[in-house]
């Protein structure tokens, strides 16, 4: 009688939450975005937001909730009603921030449930134009003749700029100083300006300079090259960088426990969204090789990136508390 009993409470739990996600949504969804407004993720937001609204009826509010990183905005989430009406804007960062704090407010892998990939956007390695370099391969060799003598700037500690120029300097064995900086734009600026030899923007806000002669590209850290610039080799090209991918990737995450049948219609709408020509060209201008996945492989691709940027934050010995 027991057995039957609870067999009857799970049949009614997964009925239930069938029905709960056939009729989702019934009320407005937050998107919360964890950077500035203006930010790409913002706009990512406020491209697809839209879209999401003209298919189910319902107002989708785009809320920022920027600092710490970008962790802020996502522990908000993390501790939402696990109900579909409350999703994060991830990216990178959301993944990454919490191994560079001793008590971080969140576990990306404990506290959300991947819910759909837009795609990935990737960066990409440049030079003052004086550096007597034109490739990654001509910059290792560089770099092995005068070790310690070259440097780039970041965006700062555990940021994208750092660690994966930290992640080229450990495949190929190489020693270049990191100047670090607290504003993004001035880190690149001043490579414009001769003050530091190189930096790894992301291509979009890259590519005016390249394509003026103000900077020289020699790499994009996609696993190929980019469809924004297809004249650009990708770090892995290099004999001595097989392998090499770290570009960022943006995607929709809820609070764990939310049912998979609103995570699966979800992402089917963002999928259908990302299909549009209107959205592939706005979101494409940012240059984002799109890459949509079912909520299963984002999720293995998530811990699998995680434990990557992990393990070199762990050997960096980065703390930022």
């Amino acid at each position: 009688m027991d057995e039957l009993r609870v067999c009857i409470v799970a049949l009614c739990s997964v009925v239930c939450t069938f029905a709960y996600a056939q009729g989702y949504p019934v009320r407005p969804v937050r998107i919360i975005v964890p950077f500035s407004a203006g930010s790409g993720s913002d706009v990512f937001a406020r491209t697809l937001g839209p879209k999401f609204t003209e298919a189910w009826g319902q107002q989708i509010v785009v809320e920022n909730r920027e600092g710490a990183g970008g962790m802020i905005g996502a522990e908000a989430v993390a501790k939402a009603t696990p109900d579909g009406y409350t999703l994060l804007l991830a990216a990178t960062p959301w993944a990454v921030s919490p191994s560079l704090y001793a008590k971080p407010p969140y576990d990306p892998l404990r506290d959300f449930a991947p819910v759909g990939r837009i795609g990935f956007v990737p960066s990409v390695l440049v030079v003052h134009p004086s550096m007597p370099v034109n490739d990654i391969t001509h910059l290792i060799k560089l770099a092995r003749a005068k070790p310690g003598q070259l440097d780039y700037s970041s965006s700062g500690k555990g940021a994208p700029s750092h660690l994966f120029v930290e992640y080229m300097k450990a495949m190929a064995k190489v020693d270049i100083v990191e100047v670090p900086y607290k504003i993004t734009a001035q880190a690149l600026t001043d490579v414009i300006g001769g003050q530091v030899m190189m930096n790894l923007p992301i291509l979009a806000a890259a590519l005016p300079h390249i394509r003026g002669g103000r900077l020289k590209a020699l790499a994009v850290t996609s696993a190929a090259r980019a469809a924004a610039a297809p004249d650009i080799p990708a770090m892995g090209e290099s004999s001595e960088l097989r392998g090499y991918h770290a570009a960022q990737w943006q995607g929709l995450v809820a609070p764990a426990g939310t049912p998979p049948d609103i995570i699966a219609r979800v992402n089917a709408e963002l999928n259908r969204a990302l299909l549009l020509p209107d959205v592939k060209q706005r979101i494409g201008n940012l240059g984002v090789e799109f890459a949509p996945a079912a909520p299963e492989q984002f999720a293995a691709d998530i811990r699998a990136d995680t434990a990557k940027w992990n393990k070199l934050i762990r050997t960096l010995a980065i703390r930022l508390d």
